[in-house]
């Protein structure tokens, strides 16, 4: 997917949307790590129908993705 609409990255990991998602994890789960939210993200992304939103959520997995260390 190519991303189209962009928001500064230094924005994306305190954005509301993905602060709600990390609640919501939080609620099911009582922790949440890189792996979870990267998990939910991307199921969220496969019914997205809002290409904003879907570039959001694109943002924050690659963002998510390069802070995971192996």
């Amino acid at each position: 997917m190519h991303i189209k609409n962009t928001i500064p990255a230094q924005f994306i990991t305190n954005c509301a949307l993905l602060k709600n998602i990390e609640n919501s994890l939080l609620q099911e789960n009582k922790t949440v790590d890189d792996l979870q939210l990267i998990s939910e993200i991307n199921q969220r992304l496969q019914i997205e129908s809002n290409e904003i939103l879907a570039d959001i959520y694109l943002q924050a997995l690659d963002i998510l993705r390069c802070g995971i260390r192996h």
